[in-house]
């Protein structure tokens, strides 16, 4: 039983660290971040200012999406999301 929950929990580790193709079209609407705006440039934690700046690129990109899909969403059903 515990051999068969630890290929199970193998599995699902394995599965979750599976790469996902991104579309193109996603990653050439949104601008990356500048290297200004990396505020730890220049100190140990450099690398850690440009994932953050990645980070903040994918949240925008994934912000804008959502709001093409409430958009598309409102224009087929004739209505408006008041937030």
């Amino acid at each position: 039983m515990q051999r068969l929950i630890a290929m199970v929990l193998v599995c699902a580790v394995l599965a979750a660290c599976s790469s996902h193709p991104t579309p193109s079209a996603a990653t050439a609407s949104a601008t990356p971040a500048s290297a200004a705006t990396n505020v730890l440039a220049g100190t140990p934690m450099a690398a850690y200012g440009h994932d953050l700046n990645k980070a903040k690129n994918v949240q925008n990109i994934v912000n804008e999406q959502a709001a093409k899909q409430a958009r598309a969403i409102d224009a087929a059903t004739g209505s408006t999301s008041g937030n």
